[in-house]
């Protein structure tokens, strides 16, 4: 492998740390002021909002997080540590309730991402290779989407890169410093999003690949042991937190199930928009070009089939959503692995022609990321988040903020392809109007849905989107609510009588 002191084949190695660190800031920039302005519109960055802001209430608690779609319970909910809405919490009680902390802080996390995958290939790469598989990062539509959204995916993209990093200087080294900091990034990554515990799988099948004596080391099966105990510990947390509250993102209890059938593993339609989402928003069009290349040639090939083997792995397990759109966030770690490819590639290929790789590399990363940038600015403002925001401005000039309200998801509560429960609860019109209260699923016309939370207290109902007649409900409807406004997108706001 080249060293780190390996001299670049064209440009300084600080030219090259310069030039990526001034693309990288020129791209926060532009994000920002594309999407920092905008409001909240989808489903996920509403949730953590909310649940930001909610921390910020007297009591709060990291471990005990709360939703706004929990009826007139407490809200507390199972879900992953919150540790990214919490962190924006600390902003939101000295800015207000405003979006932009947040959003400023998922690009810090980015940006750091990105410098901490150039200093991890710095290591084993020529400086040019280095900043090109850094920029790789940058370059996938997935890492572009979350890097000013209010969610938590840019923290844990930063973590898990600090982990793999700090794992592969383990194996050259056997430091048990960076043993120590590979388990304490990673375990956190876990924490903050489960989708990261494929760097276990990919830390084992490196060492089973490159490195068998470490698995002599009893260091590393108890940092493989911390890191698994400290998740396992908080599932079951969660499942306490559910069984107490009755309020889950799907994470161990109750809620949706993400695992595929053998039916869906074999439907090649399901499997390749998988592997489609897969490129494009975690390794990106050249990255995996980049990847098939390095495989090919040899360049390095264990860690990237390290890297491969966990994101196939766990683009199967969570298949049902890996497939989908509701599940392009879950492909972006991937985005660590085309860094490697292209860095290796490019090392690769620096050796044989030296400028020529590094030079065309660069050109090509900078057009891609171009026309990603591009992409983003026409989907910004989304369409279909549309008839929920309209929603959630009616009702905000009807009810005030804090009180109860039903609001009609616009997602059903089964998935019957999947043959799974379905996390219905559309947080946006919540977040919105601030207020809280219970959701019905698309799929439930029950008139007890809207009657039961109507008896304890809700002022109002919601329908975001229009609906065809349901005799039972609309008679309860026709007796017990007043219709008060309809949206431009066929929604309605009732008022309730109690």
């Amino acid at each position: 492998m080249p060293s780190r002191a390996a001299r670049s084949s064209w440009g300084t190695p600080r030219a090259w740390a310069l030039a990526l660190a001034a693309v990288s800031l020129l791209t926060g920039l532009f994000l920002f002021g594309e999407l920092g302005r905008l409001p909240i519109q989808d489903w996920r960055p509403a949730d953590t909002q909310a649940i930001a802001r909610n921390f910020t209430a007297p009591g709060s608690n990291l471990f005990y997080p709360r939703i706004d779609w929990g009826g007139d319970g407490s809200g507390i909910v199972e879900s992953e540590l919150q540790l990214y809405p919490w962190l924006v919490s600390l902003a939101l009680r000295v800015t207000g309730d405003v979006e932009w902390p947040g959003r400023l802080l998922s690009l810090a996390f980015t940006l750091g991402a990105v410098g901490v995958v150039f200093a991890g290939l710095r290591r084993e790469h020529r400086a040019e290779a280095a900043a090109l598989g850094a920029l790789t990062l940058l370059v996938s539509r997935g890492v572009l989407q979350v890097a000013c959204n209010v969610q938590p995916e840019a923290l844990c993209l930063l973590l898990f890169a600090g982990a793999w990093f700090a794992f592969l200087e383990f194996e050259r080294t056997e430091s048990r410093r960076a043993l120590a900091v590979y388990a304490a990034l990673g375990a956190l990554a876990m924490l903050v999003k489960p989708t990261a515990a494929q760097l276990g799988v990919a830390s084992f099948a490196l060492v089973v690949l490159r490195s068998r004596r470490l698995l002599r080391r009893w260091e590393l099966w108890l940092a493989w042991a911390v890191m698994v105990g400290l998740l396992g510990a908080h599932l079951l947390h969660g499942q306490r937190l559910y069984a107490e509250h009755g309020n889950t993102f799907g994470v161990l209890s109750g809620g949706d199930s993400k695992t595929p059938g053998l039916d869906h593993l074999v439907d090649p339609s399901i499997v390749f928009s998988a592997v489609r989402r897969a490129v494009t928003y975690g390794t990106g069009k050249l990255g995996s070009l980049a990847v098939l290349l390095a495989l090919w040639v040899g360049a390095g090939r264990k860690p990237l089939l390290a890297l491969l083997a966990a994101n196939a792995l766990w683009t199967l397990l969570a298949l049902r959503y890996t497939s989908s759109a509701g599940g392009n966030h879950y492909h972006l770690l991937a985005g660590v692995t085309a860094g490697h490819a292209v860095a290796g590639l490019v090392t690769w290929l620096a050796e044989r022609r030296p400028r020529i790789p590094a030079v065309a590399a660069g050109l090509l990363l900078l057009a891609e990321l171009g026309v990603e940038l591009r992409s983003l600015h026409r989907t910004k403002q989304n369409p279909f988040n549309a008839s929920a925001i309209a929603a959630a401005e009616a009702l905000a000039r009807r009810a005030r903020p804090g009180e109860l309200v039903v609001v009609r998801s616009v997602e059903v509560g089964y998935d019957a392809p999947w043959r799974t429960a379905n996390n219905f609860q559309d947080p946006r019109v919540f977040y919105g109007a601030r207020v809280r209260g219970w959701a019905v699923a698309l799929d439930d016309a029950r008139p007890e849905s809207v009657a039961i939370p109507a008896r304890r207290g809700a002022r109002f109902y919601v329908e975001v989107l229009p609906r065809s007649p349901v005799p039972a409900l609309d008679a309860w409807l026709d007796e017990h609510a007043t219709l008060l406004e309809r949206t431009s997108f066929g929604g309605r706001v009732f008022a309730l009588t109690r």
